[in-house]
């Protein structure tokens, strides 16, 4: 059985909790680039250079990102819209042995997520082999 809407929401959370330590990420490279300031040395000019393709390469991922999210928060709209959900309706859901989330859209069609509890790991069997795949 595929879980559209829980994967769609799941996948939201999650990248758009990744999409905020990115963008701390890439404020913090910013605030620290070196700048010129007259070096002369050929190498020191290239640390300055290296820096900014690094922020340019955070600066890419950051936009892809945001792409993204912005495709799951469509994905959610469109499912809700489908089934009439009304905005200010609170969805619950949850990612597996780690937290158990709300979703909901508001009047503006934007989506709203918040954490409600951390959730405990079940306890793996001896007995049993667990094979994790990501990137699904």
């Amino acid at each position: 059985m595929i879980n559209e809407f829980t994967a769609w929401c799941n996948y939201y959370y999650q990248f758009t909790m990744l999409l905020s330590e990115v963008e701390e990420h890439f404020i913090n490279l910013l605030n620290n680039a070196p700048l010129y300031c007259g070096q002369t040395r050929l190498s020191e000019v290239d640390v300055i250079i290296d820096y900014q393709r690094a922020a340019q390469a955070e600066l890419t991922r950051l936009h892809k990102m945001r792409e993204d999210v912005k495709e799951a928060e469509i994905a959610i709209l469109t499912i809700m819209q489908h089934f009439e959900i009304p905005p200010g309706t609170v969805l619950t859901g949850e990612i597996p042995g780690e937290m158990a989330y709300e979703v909901w859209a508001d009047e503006q069609d934007r989506i709203h997520i918040s954490k409600t509890e951390d959730l405990v790991a079940e306890e793996d069997d001896a007995n049993i082999i667990v094979i994790k795949l990501s990137g699904f």
